[in-house]
C-alpha cells in the first residue's frame, strides 16, 4: 500500500485517510485554529471538502481529473489503498496548504 513512498508521504496519506490532518476542523478541536471552517468557503474544512470541492484545489483537481482519465473524483478514488496515491499527494503538495510538509 505504501510501497515507493517516502515516510513523509506515508504520513500525509495516513493523515488524510484518518482525517487526523492539519485542516481547520481537526485543528479547532485542539484550539489550534480559530474556527473549524475553511477560510475561503466558510464551511467545515474537512478532507472531503479540501480534496473535492474547495476552490483552493480547483486547478489541481482539474489536472488530476485529466491525468486519471475520469470525469468525476471521489474520496475513495483519491485516497483508497488500491489506487496510486502519488497524484493525490501531488495535489496536496501543490496547494501549499501544508507548508510544514515538503515532499
Amino acid at each position: 500500500m505504501y510501497n515507493g513512498l517516502s515516510c513523509l508521504q506515508c504520513s500525509v496519506l495516513t493523515q488524510l485517510r484518518t482525517a487526523h490532518v492539519g485542516l481547520n476542523t481537526y485543528l479547532f478541536r485542539f484550539h489550534l485554529a480559530p474556527s473549524p471552517d475553511c477560510a475561503l468557503c466558510l464551511i467545515p474544512e474537512m478532507v472531503p471538502h479540501f480534496l473535492l470541492s474547495c476552490p483552493l484545489c480547483r486547478r489541481q483537481r482539474i489536472a488530476l481529473i485529466q491525468r486519471l482519465g475520469t470525469t468525476r473524483l471521489s474520496l475513495r478514488c483519491l485516497i483508497a489503498a488500491k489506487v496510486d496515491p502519488k497524484p493525490t499527494l501531488e495535489v496536496v503538495r501543490s496547494t501549499g496548504r501544508f507548508p510544514w510538509y515538503s515532499f
